[in-house]
């Protein structure tokens, strides 16, 4: 069942050619800086801090946070000097790029509600390589709401920690908005960054057309074709979930990391051992239990089903209440880092042991019965998605 929906903003929403809209972009930026710093050639600073957003990078880190010190250090100023002038420029040049778009359709703000009416999730899901502001203004442009208390998420450079095409966006997105991958719809118009992507990361795809452009897959259409077909049919709730695939794995497993700095983003440091419900974990120890499970429970359950031959796997006891577990540390955010360090740990190890194909490995689960490999690395990012959720919903609640 489709519990969200993933709308790619850009030639999707609001037409915006890449041909004309991004070299009147930089030609902005370069006008700006030449006349605040007397700075020129400003764009090689820009293209070289998408270049440190789209490159392999800590996992704690947004993708803002790394183009800001990118172009600082390009410029030889200081981060909030950077983050100033910028938002001068949002504020006052950044308008001048709406001659090059157009809304998409009259119809699209009525697609926008009937999904939100039936209940569907909605995520801008858009290339987080731009500040707030400025998808703030394109959603304006398009002719939608621009308040981004009007969607479940809008994804930009300031809250996301991965770019388009990488499969670990679409894995943080899913995590950060409470759902499983199978549960959710990707609909854009680029099958390089939006269609194939998301199918590995084991969302549902559909692939909007423009201009009589070749399908790259059987869910496809214009964007006034999806819309009917939602209005008039039931397909949304016909969709059937991918069959579990190895390529899945690493990008939930990275995306999740994602999603939890995400999560914590908002928290302040008197929230980490709150317990808004006294029943419930405080968020310091929901953060502790994701590290030591990581490294008592998940990676050793995967490691013993590569040394074993059909090992029986028994269910970990269940963890302490709130009033007992330990906190691993005083600090979430250090904490958070643990369990970074941990899973790029798991990550490295089962890259080498991918090399031998071990996905179709079997186990026995003292709760699940015959298992495999694959399946208990699926489980452990579901794991993961379980803590993200309560831990989203406890910090929510925290004051």
């Amino acid at each position: 069942m489709i519990k969200a929906v993933l709308l790619d903003l850009d030639n999707t929403l609001l037409h915006n050619p890449d041909d004309k809209s991004i070299p009147a972009y930089l030609a902005l930026i370069e006008q700006h800086f030449s006349r605040q710093w007397g700075i020129d050639n400003t764009s090689q600073a820009i293209l070289k801090s998408m270049r440190a957003m789209t490159s392999p990078h800590d996992f704690h880190r947004t993708n803002l946070e790394l183009a800001t010190e990118s172009i600082a250090a390009s410029m030889g100023r200081s981060v909030e000097a950077v983050q100033a002038s910028f938002a001068t420029f949002y504020a006052e040049d950044y308008a001048r790029l709406r001659s090059y778009t157009q809304p998409c359709g009259e119809f699209v703000p009525m697609l926008i509600k009937h999904l939100q009416d039936r209940g569907c999730a909605l995520v801008i899901a858009t290339n987080p390589l731009y500040p707030p502001e400025a998808i703030r203004q394109r959603l304006n442009w398009a002719g939608i709401p621009d308040d981004f208390s009007a969607y479940a998420l809008v994804t930009h450079a300031g809250n996301m920690h991965f770019t388009k095409p990488d499969p670990a966006y679409f894995a943080e997105i899913v995590a950060r908005v409470g759902i499983e991958p199978d549960e959710a719809l990707m609909v854009g118009d680029n099958p390089h960054n939006d269609i194939a992507p998301a199918l590995r990361a084991g969302l549902q795809a559909y692939h909007v057309l423009h201009n009589g452009a070749a399908p790259s897959i059987a869910s496809s259409g214009t964007l006034q074709d999806f819309y009917n077909q939602i209005l008039d049919t039931d397909w949304l709730d016909t969709l059937t979930p991918q069959m579990l695939k190895p390529e899945m794995i690493e990008p939930e497993l990275r995306g999740n990391i994602g999603a939890v700095f995400g999560t914590l983003a908002d928290a302040k440091p008197h929230y980490w051992p709150q317990h808004p419900d006294p029943d419930e974990w405080s968020p310091i120890q929901i953060i502790c239990h994701l590290v030591e499970s990581e490294t008592k429970v998940q990676r050793p359950r995967l490691e013993r089903i590569i040394a074993e031959d059909n090992p029986f796997l028994v269910s970990p006891p269940p963890p302490p209440g709130p009033q007992h577990a330990a906190a691993c540390e005083s600090d979430g955010f250090r904490a958070a880092r643990s369990f970074s360090e941990q899973r790029q740990q798991t990550l490295a190890w089962l890259q080498t042991a991918a090399e031998n194909n071990p996905w179709q490995r079997r186990a026995r689960h003292s709760i699940f019965g015959p298992t495999t490999f694959l399946e208990m690395a699926h489980f452990t990012a579901q794991h993961d998605r379980l803590h993200i959720n309560q831990l989203c919903q406890t910090i929510g609640k925290c004051k």
